[in-house]
């Protein structure tokens, strides 16, 4: 008993032994935490300045730079260890000083509790111990120089003081069993992989010695049986079966390894950009500055496309709906070349050639923005070398014709909108052309790509409708044609109607949710929409609740995953108190959760975080209108 306990205690400590990290799923984690860190610290700089905090948000504009050239780096897979350790002490400063001035509100020291995820996340267990330990010895000085008066004081409260040692070291331990478990599919996976190998390699060299034996018995023997020729080429198709078998296999486990990282972390991502997503918008109904009011506005507009972003990542890893809705692709195209453009370097000489009119397409904006950026980083790695690099990003229309109806015979007819990106690179070999869209297939050099780029494009092309045509001349350069076709209705019709807030008439909402941020941040948004609040922290307290207080409340807004009693479950004791209970759920999870099965008759009622306030504000509105009388 004394040596299992022993042994799990050095497991938590020390991790596993023959762990070592995916680099290529762990680096695209790692990009989308230095976007999100960015925005977060750029977004807050202006927040803490705007309230007095102005060495506070002098330090965050600060951070929000230094973690620019990390993001590059860490997209050019570029020294991805130092990367992750310049990242993790960037975020060890940011944490420190928001400890020690505490914040708007003196909010500061809670920000410290993202710290043991990150540490842990980009440095392994046994590393993140470290990094955990000397954040707590750090901090823990600086809040008895507090105590002793010898720096300034933050202003925390004594309850503070005594309850956040106990949340930090629960919120570690959390951290640590969840990268304990990644570790251990990770260790796991490997080892998997390697036995492959080994049997590769065995059935590799037991079919090279077969086929030896069939060509010597063939050069001694002049006439064989014909029943025994077919034999022979039977093994020979069920050896080759087999290897393409496992050629897929191990092409699955990447997508499923890359699903699990994904899927691990996007519901805590979701959590965050619903509670940053809230904030904003309360904070725009308290200021009437038009400049502030467009900047505001623009970084909701980045929280929603990182939204957007993580929904993407969960609908390429485990196969989600696509969302399709009309949109301007002229519009669009001349927004996202300039998000693409920050990664193709100065020396590039880039165009942007854009057709006078609105072109309607219907379709996804961040499957087109990745379609975007796949090419246009293509076209930067192909001009690697070249004295003269250019890069051209076009975007006209055609009518379709003869011509068109020739190269692309499945193509219906109607107005297409061709979206051309051309540049006078290395160019790709014509022997090699065929193949440039199958997953994990690459020219470029080990190490500079994944092989995933152009299957995505065009995977996302074909669910578009769409279609795409490459031409390319070694040592001239290469030219993508993607054509999108072109919608009659416009999507601009009552844009603004589906803008606008709709207001509460003073309807009281049980809100449930386990994650405090969100609750809060909630609770006032709704408070501000016009309805009366009540919370609860998991399902067994809404049910509580819900019969003290049923005749008052008309509608319960409720999470999915609680610890306690779950949002469904929640739901059917709710139900029995009062069948015509009026019930939303919402929920940071892809449906394929764990908890999806038992949504499946309610999975209409279920919106995803973050939402829009507008639509989040039209969707209670809707339901506190609705006839229950059928669910």
């Amino acid at each position: 008993m004394f040596h299992r306990v022993k042994a799990r205690l050095r497991l938590m400590l020390s991790g596993y032994q023959q762990y070592s990290p995916d680099e290529n799923s762990l680096s695209s984690v790692v990009s989308l935490l230095l976007v999100l860190a960015m925005l977060i610290s750029a977004f807050f700089s202006i927040v803490n300045f705007m309230h007095g905090h102005r060495w506070l948000a002098l330090t965050q504009i600060v951070l929000a730079f230094l973690f620019v050239p990390l993001l590059i780096r860490s997209y050019r897979r570029c020294c991805p260890e130092r990367v992750r350790k310049a990242f993790i002490g960037l975020a060890f400063v940011s944490f420190s000083v928001l400890v020690m001035d505490g914040g708007i509100g003196q909010t500061g020291i809670y920000w410290a509790l993202l710290f043991p995820f990150l540490a842990f996340l980009l440095m392994g267990v046994r590393l993140g111990w470290r990094w955990v330990a000397l954040f707590t010895l750090f901090n823990g000085v600086l809040l008895a120089l507090h105590g002793e008066g010898i720096v300034p004081d933050p202003g925390y409260s004594s309850d503070i003081m005594h309850f956040m040692p106990v949340m930090f070291f629960c919120f570690t331990i959390i951290a640590c069993a969840f990268q304990l478990q990644q570790e251990h599919w990770q260790t796991e996976l490997q080892q998997t992989n390697r036995e492959l190998k080994v049997s590769q390699d065995e059935l590799l060299d037991t079919r090279d010695h077969l086929e030896q034996k069939v060509q010597e018995r063939t050069s001694q023997i002049r006439k064989i049986n014909d029943q025994l020729s077919r034999e022979v080429d039977e093994k020979i198709e069920a050896l080759q079966k087999k290897e393409l078998a496992e050629m897929k296999y191990e092409h699955a486990q990447k997508m499923e390894s890359m699903g699990t990282l994904v899927g691990g972390i996007a519901h805590d991502f979701n959590n965050m950009l619903a509670g940053i997503s809230g904030h904003l918008y309360l904070i725009q109904r308290q200021i009437d500055a038009d400049d502030v009011q467009k900047r505001l506005d623009k970084i909701g507009d980045l929280t929603m496309y990182a939204a957007d972003m993580i929904r993407q990542l969960m609908t390429f890893a485990r196969k989600d709906e696509v969302r399709m809705s009309d949109f301007d692709l002229r519009a669009f195209i001349n927004e996202a070349y300039k998000l693409a453009r920050v990664s193709v370097p100065a020396h590039i000489r880039c165009e942007l050639i854009l057709v006078d009119g609105c072109m309607m397409i219907h379709g996804n904006c961040t499957q087109i923005q990745q379609v975007v950026m796949n090419l246009m980083n293509n076209a930067r790695d192909a001009l690697s070398g070249v004295d003269e690099p250019f890069m051209q990003i076009s975007l006209t229309r055609s009518e379709g014709g003869d011509a068109f109806a020739k190269n692309f015979p499945d193509a219906a007819e109607g107005a297409y909108a061709i979206l051309t990106v051309q540049d006078n690179g290395c160019g790709i070999p014509q022997d090699k052309l065929n193949r440039i869209y199958e997953p994990f297939y690459t020219t470029k050099e080990p190490g500079k790509g994944t092989g995933l780029g152009l299957s995505m494009v065009y995977g996302a092309i074909k669910s578009h409708g769409g279609f795409i045509d490459v031409a390319s001349y070694p040592g001239k350069g290469t030219r993508f044609s993607v054509y999108f076709p072109l919608v009659l209705r416009s999507g601009a019709d009552g844009s603004a109607i589906e803008r606008q807030v709709e207001e509460g008439m003073g309807e009281t909402i049980l809100l449930v949710d386990d994650d405090q941020t969100v609750l809060e941040v909630h609770e006032h948004l709704l408070d501000t929409l016009g309805y009366t609040v009540l919370t609860a922290s998991n399902g067994q307290q809404a049910v509580d609740m819900y019969a003290e207080h049923m005749d008052h409340i008309d509608l319960v807004l409720t999470d999915i995953v609680m610890p306690v009693l779950g949002g469904k479950g929640a739901a059917d004791c709710i139900r029995q108190l009062n069948p015509k209970a009026k019930i939303l759920f919402f929920s940071g999870y892809a449906r394929d959760h764990d908890a999806s099965p038992e949504m499946e008759h309610d999975w209409h009622l279920v919106m995803n975080k973050p939402m829009p306030i507008d639509e989040l504000s039209r969707v209670i509105r809707r339901q506190l209108q609705a006839d229950v009388s059928g669910v």
